[in-house]
């Protein structure tokens, strides 16, 4: 147990250091060199040189210790707040956007593009698997968000309640108290995976915002929020992928653990229907 112990305390430290810390310390260091040169001395070499110079060097291990802490806190409350801005990154990806003309536009823009997509699929002939493929690059379901990751994240939602009538909302904890934890590993990695692409956004929003200080940190925030992005939408492909396969794979075991029945596949969509009016209980 103490082995144990010391080993989770360890891979405890080195996540703390490599999502908190270290990204912190870099965000000080550009800030210090913003606040430093301001928009009007963006590139001025010499100032950031006399502030160097300034710094202690000399009878300084107190005031060196303090500088470190000082760091460190700082370091660790840029993490803290680029991982809150996390939860409004992911809103804004996926989609979850108050309501209005620009949703709305986009929304039927892609909702137009899907169908337009949808028919060659009807119409096709020997080349359907290419069809399907360009469709479901747009979304695999019909759009109902103005966002490729927000209609990617909805997919397994309504295609798991269109085969098996289950409202995965409802279900879903239910299931994973009943997944092994070969299920459980890979699909809790992968949404580790688009928790911390959404902190690189948060990341990138905390630069954007520096760059009204000094120029070029604006720069570096719009290249953190294109890598962001693009690792979002892989991670949200991988972590959808993964909730369809874990209710595809395990849907038999829940159906049969509900219903007394053995051997339930294929599912039958009235037993899944039923189970989702149980789970919500009147709501």
């Amino acid at each position: 147990m103490t082995g144990l112990l010391a080993e989770f305390g360890k891979k405890l430290a080195e996540r703390w250091a490599a999502v908190l810390v270290l990204p912190g310390l870099v965000f000080v260091a550009v800030a210090t060199v913003a606040f430093t040169l301001r928009q009007r001395h963006w590139a001025d070499v010499g100032a950031l040189t006399r502030f160097a110079d300034r710094l202690p060097r000399q009878n300084g291990v107190f005031a060196t210790a303090v500088l470190l802490i000082v760091l460190l806190l700082g370091s660790f409350a840029a993490g803290l707040v680029a991982h809150a801005l996390g939860t409004p990154v992911e809103h804004v990806l996926s989609g979850r956007w108050p309501s209005g003309f620009l949703r709305r536009a986009l929304t039927d823009r892609r909702r137009d593009a899907w169908t337009a997509a949808d028919e060659r699929c009807r119409e096709a002939g020997g080349d359907l698997a290419e069809s399907i493929a360009r469709r479901n690059r747009i979304a695999m379901i019909e759009p109902r968000s103005p966002t490729w990751i927000g209609d990617r994240l909805a997919a397994p939602a309504i295609r798991i309640r269109d085969d098996y009538g289950l409202d995965l909302p409802f279900t879903w904890s239910r299931l994973w108290l009943l997944l092994p934890e070969s299920s459980r590993q890979p699909l809790t990695e992968s949404r580790r995976r688009f928790d911390d692409a959404t902190a690189l956004g948060g990341w990138a929003v905390l630069y954007l915002l520096l760059g009204i200080v000094w120029w070029p940190a604006a720069v570096a925030g719009v290249v953190v929020w294109l890598v962001a992005w693009r690792r979002c939408r892989a991670a949200a492909e991988v972590y959808a992928d993964l909730v369809e396969a874990a209710v595809d794979v395990h849907v038999g075991d829940f159906l049969g653990k509900f219903t007394g029945e053995t051997g339930v596949l294929p599912a039958r969509p009235q037993w899944g229907e039923q189970l989702t009016e149980r789970f919500r209980k009147g709501m």
